[in-house]
């Protein structure tokens, strides 16, 4: 039977700095991205773009860009979380390799 650091690999997955959370893409920016049809922010930073996680014709994401961490919600019952969360589920990635992407693949 082979060893774990032979099907895995001996490398150690690259640690997510300290300071991770200050060095987050701007939710606005990002969302702005990728969101379709994201329209502006009412008062309370929050704004309501097509789900890209289901098949959505009536706007049914909100997303807080004016937040620091980035909050969203789908009353479509797709979930909710931050912008990292947002990332993962959008990429398929765990949260390590969704704060490295969002941090431009270093880290």
């Amino acid at each position: 039977m082979a060893s774990l650091s032979a099907l895995y690999g001996s490398a150690k997955p690259a640690r997510i700095p300290g300071n991770w959370r200050d060095r987050m893409p701007d939710p606005a920016a990002y969302y702005g991205q990728h969101v379709a049809k994201l329209g502006k922010p009412n008062g309370t930073g929050w704004a309501q773009g097509v789900c890209p996680f289901h098949d959505d014709h009536n706007k049914s994401l909100s997303v807080c860009i004016t937040g620091e961490r980035g909050g969203w919600r789908c009353f479509a019952g797709c979930g909710g979380g931050d912008l990292v969360g947002f990332h993962s589920r959008l990429r398929g990635l765990d949260f390590r390799a969704a704060v490295r992407d969002l941090l431009g693949g270093g880290a």
